[in-house]
């Protein structure tokens, strides 16, 4: 069995919600570890409102917290003629274009690009497809994220604190009824190791 028939047969009843979550603990255990000296508050208040929030929504407020967008801009004023249309506040710019500043240029060739980039890559693989079809795409993440930890002797999150995001797989679902595996609105930031420190 490869890795990511691995991935997908621990997550095999597991919402994709909750595959996200696994992400961002692994997300928080690099960036405590390789950066501990630096807040990164910030970046998981971003993270983890994703998960109690409509999922384009939240991709469009955790995307402050991803270096390669947030430092394209020289400067606060050129955030409101493109992408941000006036909808970033300047405190939340300066917070994190200080936080990177010295460890990123947010060119997204470094690692730490990669790393806060998952959440993107996971939300651009579930958009408009079924369990199914977005299942290898997340292994894929999946199994790249735990590779970086394991490059850096850093051990996974503990996996027995998701499974209460169980669900049915293979439920019947009526037409227009939101397939079970994606999960429900949940605030699950009771599992960050950043925030409740």
């Amino acid at each position: 069995m490869d890795n990511r028939e691995r991935i997908i047969k621990e997550f095999y009843n597991i919402t994709m919600t909750c595959r996200l979550c696994y992400i961002f603990m692994c997300m928080e255990k690099y960036l405590v570890t390789l950066y501990p000296e630096h807040d990164w508050t910030p970046v998981a208040k971003k993270m983890w409102q994703w998960t109690d929030d409509w999922w384009d929504k939240a991709w469009d407020i955790y995307s402050i917290a991803v270096p390669e967008f947030i430092m394209e801009f020289d400067t606060y004023e050129e955030t409101k003629e493109r992408e941000y249309e006036g909808n970033l506040a300047k405190d939340d710019y300066e917070e994190m274009t200080a936080l990177f500043k010295g460890i990123t240029d947010g060119k997204g060739n470094d690692e730490l690009c990669r790393i806060l980039k998952f959440p993107i890559d996971f939300g651009n693989t579930c958009e408009g497809t079924c369990i199914s079809g977005a299942e290898l795409n997340v292994a894929k993440l999946i199994e790249e994220i735990e590779t970086i930890l394991k490059k850096h002797n850093i051990s996974l999150p503990d996996k027995s604190v998701l499974q209460h995001f169980v669900y049915e797989r293979g439920k019947p679902v009526a037409w227009g009824e939101k397939e079970p595996g994606w999960g429900e609105f949940e605030n699950t930031e009771y599992l960050s190791i950043i925030l409740n420190k």
